[in-house]
């Protein structure tokens, strides 16, 4: 059985609303998610070339964007199989992370940059208390999509669309706050 908290007086809520997104190369994780002189040393968004992309065993830098996004349940694959009972595939995660920078570099790398079916990464994402992902990351797809509003009064935004199927690994603390 799973351990479980049920405590009337001092529940453990938190807010939602992912703020930071994060990504890299898919396997070059973390020693330790929870160490923000890790996170220090390995979030770099401008670096270019082999600085930002080594050679294995080398790991590549973590890029990290702001924005508002959301996870939502995800899917599972119902199937109904003899005697009326069911069985259930492995869940799908979506989550959508609106990037409010569309300044050129994160136009042009995401609209121009990404291939048409996403790209594969290790991925963290985080509200302003917990951080989501464990010290290897998330395996997920990643697929960049604009959203130019008919508005002049309304922001443009790149729209994140992340999936993935399994489990959302550990959860901490956030340390990047």
């Amino acid at each position: 059985m799973p351990v479980a908290s049920a405590d009337l007086c001092a529940p453990g809520t938190h807010y939602g609303q992912i703020g930071m997104f994060m990504f890299t190369r898919n396997g070059d994780g973390l020693t330790d998610f929870t160490s923000d002189t890790e996170w220090a040393t390995r979030i770099d968004n401008a670096s270019t070339g082999l600085s930002a992309l080594p050679a294995s065993p080398g790991l590549a830098d973590i890029r990290q964007l702001y924005g508002i996004g959301s996870l939502s349940a995800p899917d599972r694959p119902e199937v109904e199989i003899s005697r009326k009972r069911k069985v259930y595939g492995e869940p799908e995660f979506t989550l959508t992370f609106a990037v409010d920078d569309t300044g050129n570099t994160n136009w042009n790398n995401f609209m121009g940059g990404l291939p048409t079916g996403g790209q594969v990464y290790s991925v963290w994402f985080a509200t302003e208390d917990r951080i989501f992902g464990g010290d290897d990351g998330i395996t997920a797809t990643v697929i960049a999509n604009p959203e130019i509003p008919e508005s002049s009064e309304e922001l443009q935004k790149i729209i994140l669309t992340v999936t993935w199927k399994g489990t959302i690994p550990e959860v901490a603390d956030n340390p990047l706050t």
